[in-house]
């Protein structure tokens, strides 16, 4: 089975700000997949980010603090984003079935981390399945072993996603494929409810230890410069901290 692989295509919606203040981003505009006519749009998420520079990192003014949540790992324990206070999160949705733009994320974070050295014990990189459907928390630990074994992987259920993706801007829209099916007067092509693609939200997303969303990073961003800024956090918050 073979699909032209998607290209990510970040949907922008230019919103106007009070007084001086410049246009942002709203998270849940920004997609994978090239479906021009995908009009799936999160909920509202409140987040407005400032002008994403050059290399791809877009910043929330003023930060925000993201709700706490629970989601299964592959040892069947909940794990919670409060569970991790104290370290900077790097967090990422993705599924394990991505042709593309998953695998290619996650083999930048791996980059990332390998750039951090040390000072990557400050930081959990977690993924965060969005094919309920498909991804059990075993798959998704075995997937994420094939990158670095670190790597935090959690799963939950269409209405934990749904709460959850409000402040991420998270879209999921389920893309079925066609498949042929061999018949004695010919060949036809029929959507399967087994296979399918994920189109879904692709930044990548950094929350300092306090809990805060604060950086936003997109899709291609350059590995280097994902890990000065993440560097910087962690730098400032541990000097916060002393």
């Amino acid at each position: 089975m073979s699909k032209k692989s998607p290209l990510a295509k970040p949907l922008i919606l230019l919103v106007a700000t009070l007084m001086l203040f410049v246009a942002g981003y709203y998270l849940g505009q920004i997609v994978t997949g090239d479906n021009e006519d995908n009009k799936s749009v999160s909920s509202d998420s409140p987040q407005v980010l400032s002008q994403a520079d050059p290399g791809g990192v877009a910043y929330v003014d003023p930060p925000v603090q993201v709700t706490d949540f629970s989601l299964m790992e592959d040892t069947g324990d909940p794990v919670r984003l409060s569970d991790m206070r104290g370290k900077v999160v790097i967090l990422f949705f993705g599924y394990t079935n991505c042709p593309d733009v998953c695998p290619t994320t996650l083999q930048d974070l791996t980059a990332v981390k390998e750039a951090l050295g040390e000072n990557s014990e400050d930081v959990e990189f977690v993924f965060i399945s969005v094919d309920y459907e498909r991804d059990d928390p075993q798959e998704v630990a075995q997937f994420l072993s094939y990158f670095d074994d670190d790597f935090i992987g959690l799963v939950g259920d269409q209405d934990t996603l749904s709460a959850i993706g409000h402040e991420y801007g998270l879209v999921i829209e389920r893309e079925n494929i066609n498949v042929q099916h061999e018949h004695e007067e010919g060949a036809e092509h029929d959507l399967s409810e087994e296979f399918y693609f994920v189109q879904h939200t692709s930044p990548t997303f950094l929350i300092d230890r306090d809990g805060y969303l604060r950086q936003v990073y997109f899709y291609g961003t350059d590995t280097d410069l994902i890990a000065e800024s993440i560097q910087q956090i962690v730098n400032d918050s541990a000097g916060a901290q002393s």
